[in-house]
């Protein structure tokens, strides 16, 4: 993962301080439509142990911090 990506996930916020799963997925699938819904999840995790993303409850993310 590099850090455009990072930066294009966090820019997802910028109009809603909250994105469903569903939502966060849909949106990365929109930008790179290619990628596995596997990976997706995967790159979602790695942005949750770097504490870019958090999950306040079940299927719901925000942004930890903002750069």
């Amino acid at each position: 993962m590099n850090n455009l990506f990072k930066l294009k996930v966090q820019s997802y916020f910028v109009d809603q301080s909250i994105l469903t799963k569903n939502q966060l997925v849909e949106l990365i699938k929109n930008d790179h439509p290619k990628m596995k819904y596997s990976t997706i999840m995967t790159y979602i995790s790695l942005l949750k142990s770097q504490g870019v993303l958090d999950n306040p409850s079940r299927g719901m993310y925000t942004l930890k911090h903002k750069d």
